[in-house]
């Protein structure tokens, strides 16, 4: 299973729209409604890949380096293909990529997607901050190193 990472362009911007509203509707609507025009309008390819799976679009990474970590900022997967370890491989990419460059990793889950809240715990992610609608997780390749 072998995942390809292409440089989203703003030509990418309705493909994005339609991944997010397919995987991650039922947990957005109690967040927030998001129509296609504002989509549009707001839509930046800077941190966007798109990502192919046998010449298959079936998501999109959205991160941003920063000086001392990564943040995801979005990871999609069209909903038929998940549960089948996108994800995990992707989040791996980026683990590797962190290690690499000796960098964190951050990202943001809501709360009222606990399913996705245990993935990333179960990959090493932390909770280190909460707001009414989100838990704030990061990972660190030194916290890694000291639970195995």
């Amino acid at each position: 299973m072998k995942l390809l990472l292409r440089k989203a362009t703003q030509n990418d911007a309705d493909l994005t729209f339609e991944i997010e509203q397919g995987s991650f509707k039922e947990y957005s609507d109690a967040v927030y409604a998001i129509e296609i025009k504002s989509h549009r309008k707001e839509f930046d390819s800077k941190n966007i890949q798109i990502v192919e799976f046998e010449k298959q679009i079936i998501g999109y990474l959205e991160i941003e380096e920063k000086s001392h970590s990564f943040e995801i900022l979005n990871i999609m997967i069209q909903k038929e293909f998940q549960n089948q370890g996108f994800g995990r491989q992707l989040l791996y990419k980026v683990i590797k990529d962190g290690q690499r460059k000796s960098k964190g990793i951050e990202l943001q889950v809501l709360k009222n997607n606990p399913k996705a809240k245990r993935f990333y715990e179960n990959l090493g992610f932390q909770v280190y901050f909460e707001t009414e609608f989100e838990y704030k997780m990061k990972f660190s390749h030194a916290s890694r190193i000291f639970r195995n």
